[in-house]
């Protein structure tokens, strides 16, 4: 018992060290290459910041760079009250709350998984799709440099397990080839089709590469089965949550926005639920869902 309570307390922390990174890269990633579709500070000291320049944090309003105690995740932005400790600017709650959510992941992580390299691989992906939702909120895109290079490593694991006389990775993750490619053609093919017949349709477009991309991920590290509940469960959730924005809106349904959070959010309810709450308890095209080969 003392034991696992040690374990759970060094993933957690561990997560949010990580959190702090991905912090860093929401922000850095896209700085200059994107348009934001929000206010995103804009910091004269470093217009241009990169993941590797400069390398120290720094104050995204006034540039200061920050002393080590100023990043110690969660606590930092409890102690500083929420402020810069140079220009007393408040610092976005979203810091505290990307590192609580990475921790939380790595910790969900470690108690479905355990302390295998399963568990390792997945929360890898989460910390990815952290990173694709938070800049898709920002920017309305999702980049390529995250979900190309992805796609391409999730295509080989599913190659290299194929091969080897006992999987290095089990379940979520795909078991061979033939899943990863079945996975991008049922996750990134269909949804492709669905907006490429839109802008037919409708003479403008209503999903972006981006998400198509996303999907192609997703499929292509834990299989069809999981593209196809994700591309539904997406759908459900986000039409739920859009559709009264969108009606209140003034713009109407003339209004962008964002579908990769919710791509994010299938592919976690996936991971952590599909099997023990989905199955037993959804209506049959979940159950159909369920007999897809992984």
């Amino acid at each position: 018992m003392e034991k696992t309570v040690y374990l759970s307390t060094a993933v957690f922390f561990f997560g949010a060290i990580i959190g702090s990174f991905l912090t860093a890269c929401i922000y850095r990633l896209p700085l200059g290459k994107y348009e934001p579709t929000r206010e995103i500070p804009a910091v004269p000291a470093h217009p241009t910041a990169t993941l590797s320049s400069p390398k120290r944090s720094f104050c995204p309003n006034c540039g200061g760079q920050l002393k080590w105690w100023h990043n110690i995740p969660i606590l930092s932005w409890v102690i500083l009250g929420g402020k810069c400790s140079y220009c007393s600017k408040a610092i976005p709650f979203r810091y505290p709350l990307v590192e609580l959510i990475t921790a939380s992941c790595a910790l969900l992580t470690l108690y479905r998984f355990g302390p295998t390299p399963t568990a390792v691989l997945v929360f890898v992906f989460l910390a990815a799709l952290i990173v694709i939702t938070f800049i898709d909120i920002d920017y309305m895109i999702i980049p390529n440099s995250i979900s190309l290079p992805g796609t391409v490593i999730a295509v080989a694991i599913g190659a290299i397990q194929q091969f080897l006389p006992n999987p290095i990775f089990d379940f979520p993750i795909v078991l061979d080839l033939t899943s990863s490619v079945l996975g991008i053609l049922a996750g990134a093919g269909f949804l492709y089709c669905v907006a490429e017949g839109y802008l037919r349709l409708r003479k403008r477009e209503g999903l972006g590469l981006g998400d198509v991309k996303l999907l192609a991920l997703i499929g292509a590290l834990l299989g069809p089965r999981c593209a196809l509940f994700t591309i539904i469960s997406s759908s459900v959730v986000a039409l739920l949550v859009m559709l009264p924005l969108i009606v209140l809106s003034k713009r109407g349904f003339q209004q962008h926005l964002p579908f990769g959070p919710y791509i994010a959010f299938g592919a976690f309810l996936f991971i952590f639920f599909f099997s023990t709450i989905f199955i037993p308890f959804s209506p049959p095209i979940i159950w159909w869902i369920s007999v897809v080969p992984h």
